[in-house]
């Protein structure tokens, strides 16, 4: 039962967080990962809008789970589902690792009374790769959730989505 209300907790604690306008970007570059718990943040650590641009018509396969019931999936479904979502987690996390080791050389560097225009160059590239990679990362995991779905169950994900981005004020 614990275990359940996790699972639906921490994507709604997402979703909440986009909604409400969360920077996890500016989280990760000022070194605070105690604002939302790990779990939640594994996906949002970048600058790309994909909240805004990708998630509110992919979400994806924590959403799917979430969304179980509604969408009629069958127990395959959800452990194919859940492997999705195990594997989103694993490659955003080694993201969000080299994102904010990136941000922590990055400040350094900063700091520095004379700092190197190499030095300060390279860092920022590499953050600019560490969001970039969380960008990207997410993608093939959302669309394959969906893929997983028969054209019923696609029916219902995008009447879900759709009110989901009415709930959110997007069109």
């Amino acid at each position: 039962m614990l275990e359940k209300i996790a699972k639906t907790l921490v994507p709604a604690v997402a979703l909440t967080a986009l909604a409400v306008g969360f920077n996890p970007a500016h989280a990760a570059m000022h070194g605070r990962p105690s604002m939302m718990s790990k779990k939640v943040m594994y996906f949002m650590h970048h600058s790309l809008g994909f909240p805004h641009i990708f998630f509110r018509f992919h979400p994806g396969p924590h959403w799917d789970l979430m969304h179980a019931a509604a969408l009629h999936l069958t127990p395959r479904q959800v452990a194919q589902e859940r492997t999705l979502a195990m594997g989103m987690m694993r490659d955003t996390s080694r993201g969000i690792r080299h994102l904010k080791a990136a941000y922590r050389r990055y400040r350094l560097a900063a700091r520095a009374a004379n700092p190197s225009i190499r030095a300060l160059v390279r860092d920022v590239t590499a953050v600019g790769r560490a969001q970039t990679y969380l960008g990207y990362v997410m993608i093939p995991f959302h669309l394959r959730g969906y893929r997983l779905l028969n054209p019923g169950q696609q029916a219902i994900y995008r009447h879900l989505a759709q009110e989901m981005r009415m709930q959110a004020g997007h069109r």
